[in-house]
């Protein structure tokens, strides 16, 4: 279930369309990335792979007037995503990048965002070193992945739905350009540290993402997922019903008192020093 059988272009409408639920559900990583990211006034920031830009807003806002953001996807639908949104924002440039050739000068910036972006990315090792070179020394690195898919059941029951009932092949994705491709903390570790950076950590960030029913759960889960996207564009009502149930059946612990669904979400933040 590879992330390169569907193009990210192919789902920017859900994600435009989720935009709300998603920025909701990301709220506490959202802030403890600003957090690490430090003192942003009259800063030159870079983010990669900035999705629907409200990472881009806040930091557009925290480097104010004498400050620059530039917030890049390498997907052409996000990118329109990301015009769009930042069009009123004079210290905002939106621009197409891909994280392995980051088309700027060495030391150009003073802090480099991601958030939910370099585990999709087929070479991290090749994106880490682009980072670090486009850092002045002292600059920051502030990125985030997913960890393991069992304490991510938000997304991973939807994807193992799909696999249990034949709309889509293969095991969890773990690997290359997959969600969950640097799970592990002391891998994503290593990534940095080869990069060249130094100071290197990476912290748990958990969170709770609340869906009003399974099927606004399975609707965003299949909405935003190219994979996901691709294996329900072919598929019966009856697979379709057949998927509800068996997410139903595998969030069934997560039911809240109140109805629908709080399903845990953990992440990794790592941040480093150029």
């Amino acid at each position: 279930m590879s992330v390169a059988q569907c193009s990210w272009s192919d789902v920017a409408d859900g994600w435009d369309r989720w935009r709300d639920a998603i920025e909701e559900g990301d709220v506490g990583l959202t802030e403890a990335m600003l957090v690490e990211a430090g003192e942003l006034s009259g800063h030159q920031v870079l983010e990669l792979a900035a999705g629907t830009g409200e990472l881009a807003v806040r930091v557009a806002g925290a480097v104010g007037a004498d400050g620059r953001v530039t917030a890049s996807d390498e997907a052409d639908g996000m990118v329109k995503l990301l015009t769009a949104r930042l069009a009123d924002l004079p210290n905002v440039h939106v621009a197409h990048i891909d994280a392995c050739a980051i088309p700027d000068p060495g030391a150009t910036y003073d802090v480099v965002l991601c958030r939910m972006g370099l585990m999709l990315v087929p070479d991290p090792a090749t994106a880490a070193r682009e980072m670090h070179r486009v850092l002045r020394p002292g600059g920051r690195l502030v990125a985030a992945v997913w960890a393991d898919p069992a304490a991510n059941p938000w997304l991973a029951s939807v994807g193992m739905a799909a696999m249990m009932q034949g709309l889509a092949a293969g095991g969890p994705p773990t690997g290359p350009g997959g969600p969950f491709s640097l799970a592990d903390p002391e891998t994503l570790r290593g990534l940095v540290v080869d990069a060249g950076f130094d100071d290197v950590r990476v912290e748990p960030v958990a969170g709770v993402r609340h869906y009003d029913s399974t099927e606004q759960h399975v609707d965003m889960g299949t909405s935003l997922a190219p994979p996901l996207h691709a294996a329900l564009a072919g598929a019966t009502p009856e697979q379709r019903a057949a998927l509800l149930e068996t997410v139903r059946q595998l969030t069934s612990a997560y039911v809240a008192d109140g109805g629908g669904l709080d399903l845990p979400t953990k992440a990794w933040v790592v941040t480093a020093v150029a």
